[in-house]
């Protein structure tokens, strides 16, 4: 049996049409679960129950849909340009060519333990485009799940970093460096509150141990210290600028202050050589 999901992110979709999970993921650390919702849909003529997914993290949505499947936009919100991702999940034994064509479309992908999580009872195997859970033993959907789960919210810190460097590269092209304090502050805010290096708990093991795969395949520390990097830029850039302003400021103010003193100094000339006159006037009457 091999079942394949289409995994996007979407803009928004339509509640009412989809059931909310009550169970929380106690597997992340607890501000994060909290912060999760998943959703499934509710059976209805057009689908069938649990055949749409949508995981709500902090503020983006990530669809996952059964394969073969179309979702119209009654239920969601599609967005224009997102990578479409897979997620596989199969019982049956495959070989590291079957599972590189099935997720990359070639024999191209090197599976090794930069990529790949194989134990007794499953085996997880991640490309560019998506993972494949390959279980060894019956009655692992759950680990799918959970492993779904955390795919998507590695998906969720990526949108959320490609959406902090084209606000960034905006401010930079349109030059309105005032609006980076609120950037930064909002950055750190989320980093306070969702951003974690492994946000999976230690006890759970297995789960801890995937996530470290997906957060080091995927490049999130890194896209995360560029990010970092980008904007501490555009705060030594608005320093900058800001200094630029207060001299500018100042050295109005400066030429002001001279052109005022001389001002007084050209009076004050006007003053003295008036007083000249008359007291040379006055010589020579009294002497004259």
């Amino acid at each position: 049996m091999i079942n394949v999901y289409q995994v996007k992110i979407i803009k928004s979709f339509n509640e009412t049409k989809f059931r909310k999970d009550s169970r929380v993921k106690d597997f992340f650390h607890t501000f994060l679960a909290q912060n999760l919702q998943i959703y499934t849909n509710i059976e209805d003529q057009k689908y069938a129950k649990n055949t749409i997914v949508v995981y709500k993290i902090f503020d983006i949505c990530i669809i996952c849909i059964k394969g073969g499947v179309l979702v119209n936009q009654e239920y969601c919100q599609f967005k224009k340009g997102v990578i479409d991702h897979m997620a596989v999940y199969t019982d049956e034994s495959m070989s590291d060519s079957a599972i590189s064509q099935l997720l990359r479309g070639s024999s191209t992908l090197k599976i090794d333990k930069s990529n790949c999580y194989d134990n007794p009872d499953a085996k997880v195997v991640f490309s560019e485009k998506g993972f494949l859970f390959q279980a060894k033993f019956s009655n692992c959907e759950s680990k799918f799940d959970d492993t779904m789960t955390m795919f998507a919210l590695s998906l969720a810190y990526r949108e959320k970093m490609e959406y902090y460097l084209n606000l960034t590269s905006s401010i930079v092209d349109k030059e309105n460096y005032h609006d980076v304090i609120d950037v930064k502050k909002d950055f750190y805010t989320f980093n306070l509150k969702y951003f974690f290096s492994n946000p999976v708990h230690y006890n759970y093991q297995q789960k801890h141990t995937i996530w470290k795969i997906i957060f080091q395949y995927y490049d999130i520390l890194e896209q995360h210290q560029e990010l970092k990097i980008q904007i501490e830029n555009l705060v030594d850039i608005l320093y900058i600028d800001q200094n630029q302003e207060e001299e500018k400021i100042e050295k109005i103010k400066e030429d002001k202050r001279k052109k005022i003193e001389m001002f007084f100094l050209i009076i004050g000339g006007f003053v003295t050589l008036a007083s000249l006159i008359s007291a040379y006037k006055d010589a020579m009457e009294l002497f004259g």
